[in-house]
Formats: structure tokens, C-alpha cells, sequence
């Protein structure tokens, strides 16, 4: 930016120099040719919103290709897609994260994913979760409290910095640090993730992210060392016993938004926000706890499109969204099936539309 020039005071009348002479007269103020206009600050730019969605890298078949299931992304409307990458520990106490053998890609099946991505046009964030492979009652990765801290945290640290690699090398755009990692991503764990962020920063140009849960974000402070904040989008839109129609579920997510952005204004957060998943089972009750991951229950396709079409409601025209990712493209989907997928189902069009107003 220009800086402004220093004004010059001019003395009126001739004036006498050392010599003995006389400096001529300044010129009249007519003669003075006007500054030049100091040129308009730049406005900042505004990214196009993230129309995302999530792939889980979920297949224990090490000769899967994820191709299919990308091209079904693209022709969705999405631009962003974001590889999701189970890391796994054996319970809430434990530090030994790992890649397992069977249930999570390797490095080089990642690779090649976001590359096979960005040969489709679409910008790519790796998020990796962690999962608990033999979890005591009542542990997830929300609640861990691992015996050794130190010791999670440099584990947690170097596949944070595996992934890191992949992501630069593959010309992945965003990075997810964290997910819902609740009882590790408060005040009193800032000083253990300052320097591992620092060290994923010197692998990896892109941006940090991370995910916090949606009951949890007000004090979820690692959002204050990343560069984009996320919030998962598992709202209870209902109570169990409560009418489950179009009104009801759009008051849930209208009352949500009004949380999220008073918070925003509370702690003067000037940069916008993520969701970094937004998804509901189709079955039966899915929109009073969209965050039950459990298996069971009875088959309901519209319970699962009506929250995505609530959604879509109650958030048109947020400023402070800036994107969506859509939780999970990954499974076979289809009218019986009670996952999260939207593939083959009434949802799919809501998620369509949703993508397309984004």
C-alpha cells in the first residue's frame, strides 16, 4: 500500500539564504499540481463456499478403487471433498494410535485418492478421526483421557505429520488437525498443540482445520490455533416424542443457527465458520439424535431427507457459513439401508439442492 505523502508548510514571501541571495517565491497554490488520489484498500476476497462432501476411506478391500464414488461426488454439484482417514487406539486411555492393517488406508491408498480428486476438479481436505478399536462403556474419541498425554500427543503428532506429507505432495488444499476431541481440545492442552501444529506447518502449506462437536464448540479453544474453523452439525433438531414434520425439524435448526451465531458474536469471531459434517441416519428418529451412530432401528428415508431439507432452510442466506461437508458418500446406500449414506435415496435430491444454493 502507497503511503501517504508528508505534508509540506510553505512560508509566505521571499526568503533570504546564506549567501545573500534570495530564494525564489514557493509557487502559488494554483500552479501545484494536486497529489495523486491514494488508491482504494483492497477488499478482501471471499472464498467460494465449500460445497462439500465426505468419503470415508472405510474399505477393508486393499484393491478398492475410490474413483467411482468420486465421479458420484462430482456429478452431485460438489466442488470440495474431504478423505476421511480412521486412525485407531485401542481405548480412551490409550497412546497407541496406529493405521490399522485392516481398517484404515494406507498412506499410499490416501495419495491416491486426493490425487484421483484433483484430477476430478475438486479440492480436497484429509480429516482423519480417531477410532477406539476394543472401547470400554461410554469411551469415544470425545472423552478420551489418555494415561500417558505426552506420549498420545507425539504419536498423534507424527500421523498428524504422515498425512501432513500426503497432503502437500498431492495438492490437497485443507488439512483437519482434529475431530470432537472434546476433553483434548481445551485450554489446558494449548501448549501440547502449539508445537505440533508448528511442526505439521513447516510440512504442510495449506490450511488447518479443525472439527469440534456440536455440543461442545463453545469450548473447544483449539479453534484459536487453526486457520478455519469447523463445527460437526449433529444438532437434536427434535425431542424423541415430538411431532417429526417439516415445521418442527426447521424450528430445531433455526434455534441452532441463532446459538452458533451469537457465539460468533460474543467472542467476535470475524472469519466465518465450517460444518464439517452435517448427516443423518435413515431411520427412525435420526433428526432427534442425528449423532447416534448405532446400527440398529427401522428404515426411514424421509426421516434422513427431511433433516437435510430442514437444513437447507433455516441456513439460506448465512453469511458467516463458509461451507458444508455432507456426511458420508461411503456405503451402498439404497432404500433399506440405515447409514448415513445418501446414495440411492430421497435424500440424495435434498443434498443436490443443497449444494447447489450453497
Amino acid at each position: 500500500m502507497a503511503l501517504a505523502a508528508a505534508s509540506v508548510l510553505w512560508a509566505i514571501g521571499p526568503k533570504t539564504d546564506p549567501l545573500g541571495g534570495k530564494t525564489p517565491a514557493p509557487p502559488s497554490a494554483a500552479t501545484v499540481p494536486a497529489p495523486p488520489a491514494r488508491p482504494a484498500a483492497p477488499q478482501p476476497v471471499r472464498e467460494p463456499r465449500q460445497r462439500g462432501v465426505a468419503l470415508g476411506l472405510f474399505a477393508e478391500d486393499v484393491s478398492f478403487s475410490y474413483g467411482p464414488l468420486l465421479a458420484e461426488i462430482v456429478a452431485l454439484g460438489a466442488t470440495h471433498v474431504a478423505l476421511v482417514v480412521p486412525l485407531y487406539q485401542t481405548d480412551g486411555a490409550s497412546h497407541d494410535l496406529h493405521l490399522d492393517t485392516r481398517l484404515s488406508p494406507s498412506l499410499a491408498l490416501v495419495a491416491e485418492a486426493s490425487r484421483a480428486a484433483r484430477r476430478d476438479g475438486i479440492e480436497v481436505t484429509l480429516f482423519p478421526i480417531v477410532r477406539l478399536s476394543a472401547p470400554r462403556p461410554g469411551e469415544w474419541r470425545g472423552n478420551l483421557a489418555p494415561r500417558d498425554p505426552d506420549a498420545w500427543f507425539r504419536r498423534y503428532g507424527d500421523l498428524l505429520g504422515d498425512l501432513a506429507a500426503v497432503a502437500q505432495t498431492t495438492g490437497a488444499g485443507r488439512l483437519v488437525v482434529g475431530s470432537e476431541l472434546s476433553t483434548l481440545d481445551v485450554a489446558a492442552a494449548l501448549d501440547r498443540w502449539r508445537p505440533l501444529l508448528e511442526r505439521v506447518r513447516g510440512v504442510f502449506a495449506g490450511k488447518l482445520l479443525y472439527s469440534a462437536n456440536w455440543d461442545h464448540y463453545r469450548d473447544a479453544r483449539l479453534l484459536e490455533l487453526v486457520d478455519e474453523e469447523g463445527v460437526t452439525g449433529y444438532f437434536e433438531l427434535r425431542a424423541a416424542t415430538a411431532p417429526n414434520d417439516d415445521a418442527t425439524l426447521e424450528a430445531g435448526w433455526r434455534r441452532a443457527r441463532r446459538d452458533l451465531e451469537a457465539w460468533r458474536r460474543e467472542t467476535g469471531r470475524a472469519r466465518g465458520f465450517v460444518f464439517t459434517e452435517l448427516g443423518y441416519r435413515s431411520r427412525a428418529g435420526a433428526t432427534a439424535a442425528p449423532w447416534d451412530e448405532g446400527t440398529r432401528g427401522t428404515p426411514d428415508v424421509e426421516d434422513q431427507r427431511r433433516g437435510f431439507a430442514a437444513f437447507r432452510r433455516a441456513w439460506a442466506g448465512a453469511t458467516a457459513l463458509e461451507g458444508v461437508y455432507i456426511w458420508n458418500w461411503y456405503g451402498f446406500g439404497g432404500p433399506t439401508s440405515t447409514g448415513y449414506t445418501p446414495r440411492g435415496k430421497p435424500a440424495e435430491l435434498e443434498v443436490r439442492k443443497l449444494l447447489e444454493e450453497m
